[in-house]
């Protein structure tokens, strides 16, 4: 048999996978797991697409991303970000994904270290192994999920190329403070390593307003965004990435090579996104819709027992299981087979983290909230 290689070997099905591949076994299920919106993408959007299908725009594009959709994404930096952009400074990519996979690629490998401030998504890892380099996780502070700044120093030494963060965070809603932003930023640059801030869930945010970290200053800053999670479009696979001219220099050639470019009708539909009012209209009524949700289940889950912070940002409630003497696989599955919820174990996270699970309040109708709080606390009561 041929040998797989070193650096897929390393990769793990997640948390996440193991317990969606246990739930398709479940009948009755209230998936509380996904983090996918449950709303459909704005018709303004879809019918862009289909436009552009029809008028043949399914040929490959500049590997940079057509210009039109680099100035809009360039203004929308500028003006919602705050963040000094330019249209040669954006590149369209396939998804956040891709960003965090490029961006490694290009500037990470065996014998480097790549910082991950934990909780974080399991892809950081996952990818920041595969190019081999070594991880080093620094657990944001328990109680208020912000960043451990003194720890994060501590870690930083002259193997280190890269620092991975998520703003607003997932699993736990945190958008980081400015003065810690800034305090990274000017780290980034003193220390000469990268910054890869991945802010997909920049517009989910609620009564606090988003922070990106370039705000503070671009050198040796990775921005990430996308249409994913905002616009729904999680099926759509786009994505945007700003930093320096040099950077994204640096960074084009694996684009290209990888993937050429975005499909072309995509960026026409992404594009309409962006400037159409009655998109980002939905925007903030879908934003308004997971406030409500976030309330309500953080509520409800701090009730039952399962003490979870308010989240600042995107739609998860991240809730510590430290009182039902499990560990987080254990209680996730604990609680699919006998309440028939869908959460993510902790430990997916980070190895600090094996004490808590994840709620998403994304992709469930409000009716089904109540019932799987419910169901919840029914099963909690009984311990």
């Amino acid at each position: 048999m041929v040998k797989v290689a070193s650096g897929v070997s390393k990769i793990k099905l997640s948390g996440i996978e193991e317990m969606n591949e246990l739930a398709k076994k479940v009948e009755g299920l209230i998936n509380m797991g996904q983090g996918k919106p449950v709303f459909k993408t704005p018709l303004p959007v879809i019918n862009a697409a289909k436009k552009a299908l029809d008028e043949g725009h399914t040929k490959y594009t500049l590997s940079r991303g057509i210009e039109e959709l680099r100035v809009a994404l360039a203004n929308k930096m500028r003006e919602y970000n705050k963040i000094d952009a330019t249209p040669e400074e954006m590149l369209v990519t396939v998804g956040v994904s891709e960003g965090i996979s490029i961006s490694l690629l290009s500037y990470a490998e065996r014998g480097d270290k790549v910082i991950i401030p934990t909780p974080s998504h399991p892809f950081f890892r996952i990818m920041a192994e595969f190019v081999g380099a070594d991880v080093v996780e620094v657990p944001c502070k328990k109680g208020d999920f912000s960043l451990d700044m003194e720890a994060i120093e501590d870690s930083i030494d002259d193997r280190t190329k890269a620092m991975l963060i998520n703003v607003p965070n997932n699993p736990t809603g945190k958008i980081y403070d400015g003065r810690q932003l800034k305090r990274l930023q000017n780290m980034a640059v003193n220390q000469d390593f990268l910054v890869i801030s991945d802010e997909i869930y920049d517009y989910i945010v609620f009564e606090k307003k988003h922070e990106s970290i370039a705000k503070y200053g671009k050198e040796n800053i990775i921005t990430l965004s996308g249409f994913s999670k905002a616009y729904s479009m999680t099926g759509w696979r786009i994505g945007y990435m700003h930093s320096t001219e040099e950077i994204i220099n640096n960074i084009l050639p694996i684009h290209n090579s990888m993937v050429v470019s975005a499909p072309d009708f995509i960026q026409v539909a992404a594009l309409k996104a962006v400037n159409d009012e009655t998109s980002m209209n939905f925007v903030k009524a879908t934003t308004e819709e997971y406030r409500k949700r976030r309330d309500f289940v953080v509520k409800r889950l701090n009730e039952i027992g399962l003490p979870s912070n308010l989240p600042e940002g995107a739609y998860y409630a991240f809730s510590d299981v430290s009182s039902y003497r499990m560990d987080s696989l254990g209680f996730a599955k604990f609680l699919l087979k006998v309440a028939k919820v869908l959460c993510v174990p902790g430990i997916s996270f980070g190895k600090d983290w094996d004490s808590y699970v994840r709620f998403s309040f994304a992709d469930v109708p409000q009716s089904d909230l109540s019932e799987a709080m419910d169901r919840i606390e029914k099963v909690i009561k009984r311990m």
